[in-house]
């Protein structure tokens, strides 16, 4: 878990001012823990989030709790067999009786005209 903050990411934190330069005043009033950040010129600080107010640290908390989900790539052969399952049972007769009489190449070419038709 995170735990020391720029007052660049604090300043888009609701209840918290909307500049830096205000996240840093508040943090100087309300003597916050703060560290010189390392890996920046100037004299860039970061506060601990033990210093923060209560609200802040709910909404941070939130914010870093988020999932991460992973979509895994579909198949071709999966796709077609979960569109086909979408049609109705008459589309379904239509395309396999099309399917049928000319063919997967056939399709394939009436797929890509509608494309430049579009």
């Amino acid at each position: 878990m995170k735990e020391w903050f720029s007052s660049k990411e604090l300043s888009s934190v609701a209840g918290m001012p909307s500049t830096i330069q205000g996240v840093n005043r508040k943090a100087r009033t309300e003597n916050w823990t703060a560290r010189k950040r390392t890996g920046v010129r100037g004299k860039a600080l970061e506060y601990h989030i033990g210093s923060l107010p209560l609200n802040v640290k709910k909404a941070l908390y939130s914010e870093e709790e988020s999932a991460n989900y992973i979509i895994s790539p579909i198949e071709p052969l999966q796709l077609w067999i979960t569109a086909f399952e979408q049609l109705s049972t008459d589309e379904q007769s239509i395309v396999s009786s099309w399917l049928m009489r000319n063919g997967i190449k056939d399709f394939i070419t009436f797929i890509n005209k509608q494309k430049k038709d579009d």
